[in-house]
């Protein structure tokens, strides 16, 4: 059997040799060719060499959490140094939704956002999904929400229209939008 902390290690390496891998095949790429993948393959590089060394300077006990159990275990606490699971306690009135149900919600919102950017483009998409998902799932107030969903779509801007120079796909709906100009 192999320790939590080895599979961790091993799943770093893997991922550190396809990093590598994606830099050396884009450094035979033209100039243009290779303004994404080689940006985007040395910064997942760092992060996780930087991953790497963290959870090898960190105790043991800290990697008692399984990270998709925890997922999966809607409604459970994991307990601090590998306690076990405690129930937590529940409204009564919430019911939780059956698998299937959260698998089309999944399934849904990733139609939402596929059709947004075909119909809008990847910025215009980008805002609205971010906003209306803070929105409709309450996780931030409004304020805090729109905040990060301007930093969201921001940053996007910044790193493919003015870093990378990347031409942005505009939608299906831009004749339309043109228009009212």
């Amino acid at each position: 059997m192999i320790s939590r902390r080895a599979q961790d290690n091993l799943m770093a390496v893997a991922l550190i040799g396809v990093f590598v891998g994606v830099i050396f095949t884009a450094l035979d790429f033209g100039p243009r060719a290779r303004l994404v993948p080689l940006p985007v393959a040395t910064f997942g590089l760092v992060l996780m060499l930087v991953q790497l060394v963290w959870q090898n300077l960190r105790p043991a006990e800290d990697l008692e959490m399984e990270m998709f159990g925890s997922l999966a275990r809607r409604g459970r606490e994991v307990g601090s140094k590998g306690q076990a699971d405690q129930p937590e306690v529940r409204d009564e009135h919430v019911v939780p939704w059956p698998e299937w149900a959260r698998e089309a919600a999944a399934y849904g919102m990733v139609i939402v956002i596929v059709g947004l950017i075909l119909l809008l483009g990847p910025l215009p998409a980008v805002f609205l999904f971010t906003g209306g998902y803070f929105l409709l799932t309450r996780h931030y107030s409004f304020g805090r929400g729109l905040v990060y969903t301007v930093a969201l779509t921001l940053a996007i801007y910044l790193l493919f229209v003015v870093a990378l120079e990347i031409q942005m796909y505009h939608g299906v709906l831009e004749p339309l939008v043109e228009r009212f100009r």
